[in-house]
């Protein structure tokens, strides 16, 4: 089976940037709340299905209490288990609103999971449709992004494309996470934007591949049913805990409740197993190419 137990390096701690007003008030509310009800981290973590590990990453602004989107409402279990059990009346509710940001390049309901991508040590993905965001090159991304419908303005489409674009900033940084796809078949049978664009792409994903630190598999057709055929899904090791993140089109869902990562963890070990290896997946999309 394929070994999956990726333990990066330890890092020293680097300097972070203050975080939002509107996030830092979210943890002190959080705090007050909790102080009030004279609780610890720990006790408030026994309360709710989040580790004391969230409880402290919250509460020191570290980490957005947002998760998905439904409609127009920004929605957080997290803030939900703690309005309750801290019976605040739904105050910490009412603040998730001014969590979001109207001129961030990403999507409202994307944002809490591009916080989080950027935090990760290790990001695990199977994309079943498209190439993954961290791989995308601007034109793939540019093309693919003017498919959708109904159809966004230009400035949308380029604000999007620069939102993708900003994401693969930490596959630069000093200390980039390591990366572990499998992409569908389908994801390489199906052409975006016009010949050379495609070919770029796969060039890019070749590339890739042949980064120490990124492995890339394929999931052929002729392998059939597979773990995977649910749809995407992210794995993403952050430093203290997992998360998951999925998403449907116009919203997206993140949880880090341990027992919903370790099914979706033995998800991806099957759809790993059962993929072609990785130098077998680099052989496919360099034929692809017209390489030997």
């Amino acid at each position: 089976m394929t070994d999956l137990h990726i333990v990066p390096e330890e890092e020293p701690d680097e300097p972070q940037r203050p975080a939002p007003l509107a996030l830092r008030y979210y943890a002190s509310e959080l705090k007050r709340h909790r102080e009030a009800a004279g609780l610890t981290q720990a006790q408030l973590a026994d309360l709710i299905p989040y580790s004391k590990s969230m409880v402290s990453m919250i509460e020191t602004a570290k980490r957005s209490p947002l998760e998905a989107r439904e409609g127009d409402r920004v929605t957080s279990k997290f803030t939900e288990y703690c309005d309750e059990a801290l019976d605040t009346g739904g105050a910490l509710g009412r603040i998730l609103p001014l969590l979001e940001s109207a001129n961030d390049v990403y999507k409202s309901w994307f944002r809490p999971y591009a916080a989080l991508e950027s935090e990760a040590k290790v990001i695990m993905e199977f994309a079943s449709q498209t190439v993954p965001g961290l791989l995308q090159t601007e034109d793939y991304a540019r093309d693919l992004l003017r498919s959708y419908y109904p159809p966004m303005t230009d400035e949308e489409v380029e604000r999007q494309v620069q939102g993708r674009l900003r994401r693969q900033e930490i596959l630069r940084s000093d200390t980039p996470p390591l990366l572990w796809f499998v992409l569908d078949e389908a994801v390489l049978r199906r052409p975006v934007g016009d010949d050379s664009v495609f070919r770029a792409q796969l060039e890019r994903l070749v590339a890739a591949g042949r980064d120490r630190r990124t492995k890339i598999q394929v999931m052929p057709f002729e392998r059939r049913a597979h773990a995977g055929l649910s749809g995407m899904m992210v794995i993403l090791q952050l430093p203290e805990e997992r998360a998951v993140y999925a998403e449907a089109p116009g919203t997206a869902h993140i949880t880090t409740i341990e027992q919903e990562v370790a099914e979706r963890m033995l998800s991806f070990n099957a759809i790993c197993e059962k993929a072609l290896s990785v130098e077998e997946s680099l052989q496919m999309i360099a034929s692809m190419l017209g390489e030997p």
